[in-house]
């Protein structure tokens, strides 16, 4: 999603891979030009005025931009392994206003990392009434009628039936839940084929069929399309304070890579972003 907005703002930022989001008030920076000073400061100024207040760098362990971003008063907030095409990656932020720099209260990782995680998704079946498929350009209103049903707020427009159907045509793989003919469950891969990685992202459940394992049914699926693109890391951000997402996580175990400070627009308000990641 980069914009042409931000685009014009100089030559240097036409040589980087970026997102802008303006929900969460954040750009996100997958590819760095060589010039990174020069670039951090036409960024900034571009960020400024579209009020986006953080900035958030992917880039290699132990590379020269990632001292860079050390001059310049970034700061890391994790690591996802494997991220670029199986090199190890670390993720960095600016904070442009030091009210989003401080952590919100209620993360759950260390109470879910002294669990014993044991998942049997892979041998156990969906309960009776149950069904998964794979979702279609003609199943977008449905998931954009849960998704409202779900998120009053998200970071991006996956309320939108059209925006969903783009998604679907731009490597965007999502695993359906159906109770009876009702869809209750979706979630989906978003994969960067550039860097042989995919997020696990947009999980939604409808309220009362909550608890009954479906992530845990979708997560392998998904999982098993990965491998079959040649993906090499799958990641994932949860939400801070859900215990449910977070357990999930571990339990098909991927590792916690650091938590991203007031990072998503999520619900009601900014939240903290736990990491995780896993090598395929």
């Amino acid at each position: 999603m980069i914009s042409g907005d931000f685009l014009s703002a100089g030559t240097l930022m036409e040589k980087s891979y970026f997102d802008v989001e303006p929900v969460s008030r954040r750009v996100k920076v997958y590819d760095l030009p060589d010039d990174v000073s020069g670039f951090i400061k036409e960024l900034t100024q571009a960020a400024y005025k579209k009020d986006c207040d953080k900035l958030i760098f992917y880039v290699k362990t132990g590379s020269k931009e990632e001292a860079d971003l050390q001059a310049h008063s970034c700061k890391i907030e994790g690591e996802i392994k494997g991220f670029f095409r199986g090199d190890d990656t670390r993720v960095y932020a600016k904070y442009l206003n030091p009210a989003r720099e401080k952590k919100k209260e209620g993360n759950v990782i260390d109470y879910v990392k002294q669990l014993n995680h044991t998942s049997t998704a892979k041998t156990k079946k969906l309960m009776d009434g149950y069904t998964m498929k794979w979702g279609r350009e003609e199943n977008a209103e449905e998931m954009a009628e849960l998704y409202q049903t779900a998120f009053a707020k998200y970071p991006t427009p996956i309320h939108n039936p059209d925006y969903i159907v783009d998604m679907m045509k731009d490597h965007v793989h999502f695993a359906l839940i159906f109770k009876g003919e009702k869809l209750v469950s979706a979630c989906s891969a978003d994969v960067f084929p550039e860097y042989k990685a995919a997020e696990f992202t947009d999980c939604a459940t409808l309220p009362e069929h909550r608890g009954k394992g479906l992530l845990s049914h979708q997560y392998p699926f998904l999982e098993d399309k990965a491998k079959e693109l040649g993906i090499h890391t799958m990641f994932s951000y949860t939400r801070a304070t859900s215990m449910g997402m977070n357990i999930v996580a571990a339990q098909q175990g991927f590792t916690y890579g650091g938590c991203m400070i007031q990072n998503s627009w999520i619900g009601t308000g900014l939240e903290d972003m736990n990491i995780w990641y896993k090598i395929l």
